[in-house]
């Protein structure tokens, strides 16, 4: 039977390709590290890594192992999570997977209160697209996921959800700040900053310029939030977010927001999403509770 330690070795081992690396990360000797590694060998009957001039790298064998390891340390986390539910203890740690606009206006905030509220649970955040984030839930990578335009899925639940409408962000002086609204026709003759086609965002405006016989060519094309916005914030084109992306630049003056024609182009929808078939721990259940609040408070959003 593989043991617990040789697993933990040998998932920092496949995360760091480097023994001493590793080693450092779990405040041990490499020789342990070794011995470990040598013993699922023998148990597996195959090599497990290869040492090369450049560091370690995964044989095949070595590659399933890898993965699997990732999955079974984090269901053991879980249920040790579980246990620490059943004694009162409060503790664990919850993975979120989101989109990047959620981040200040509603992630971070809400995490702050988890933190002051449940001081002993901890919080892994990744910045992902929607289909990311559908793979990370079904993996166990991921506990919760938050993002907008989520195809629906069977086996990934929306927990809860809300509507937020797109506006056109650029910066103060663009021409298009003088309107009441924008429509598709008038996006399409500016210069554009948006996200690649992984991205619910771009696929939904997409689908809009289809209808309506447009084409979108954007001018600069980035995943980034930051990026784009420090793009915008340099006069370099028109963002498509909802105004909570950027309310702090917009209250700052730095970015002038305006509602892109409700005609033209769906609400964004945002989900929170859990897998379906995962048992959840308290921390994730308060976290989700939390984020449910949250997003039922949001301006400029429906239900």
């Amino acid at each position: 039977m593989i043991s617990g330690r040789a697993l933990r070795y040998f998932d920092t081992v496949a995360r760091c390709r480097s023994l001493r690396q590793a080693a450092a990360q779990l405040h041990i000797a490499p020789t342990a590290i070794s011995r470990q590694i040598d013993l699922l060998e023998h148990q597996l009957g195959a090599p497990l890594i290869e040492r090369g001039p450049n560091g370690i790298s995964l044989t095949a064998a070595g590659e399933l192992l890898a993965a699997q390891a990732q999955r079974t340390l984090r269901d053991l986390e879980r249920v040790q999570e579980h246990i620490a539910d059943l004694k009162g203890l409060r503790t664990g740690r919850v993975s979120l997977q989101v989109a990047e606009g959620v981040v200040a206006g509603l992630l971070a905030p809400t995490l702050a209160k988890m933190g002051q509220r449940y001081p002993h649970l901890s919080f892994d955040i990744g910045i992902v697209s929607a289909s990311q984030m559908v793979l990370a839930l079904r993996r166990g990578d991921a506990d919760i996921g938050l993002t907008f335009f989520m195809p629906r899925h069977d086996d990934i639940v929306p927990f809860a959800s809300a509507e937020l409408h797109h506006h056109a962000v650029m910066a103060p002086g663009h021409p298009l700040t003088a309107a009441s609204e924008v429509s598709l026709h008038s996006l399409a003759a500016h210069r554009l900053i948006l996200p690649d086609e992984s991205y619910g965002v771009r696929q939904a405006l997409e689908h809009a310029a289809h209808q309506a016989g447009i084409v979108l060519a954007p001018t600069f094309r980035t995943a980034s939030l930051e990026t784009q916005k420090a793009l915008a914030l340099n006069g370099a084109g028109v963002l498509v977010l909802p105004p909570m992306a950027v309310a702090r630049e917009c209250q700052l003056g730095q970015l002038v927001s305006i509602p892109l024609a409700s005609s033209e182009l769906e609400a964004a929808r945002i989900d929170l999403c859990v897998y379906r078939h995962r048992q959840r721990s308290f921390a994730t259940e308060a976290c989700l509770s939390l984020l449910a609040s949250a997003l039922q408070t949001l301006p400029d959003s429906s239900f």
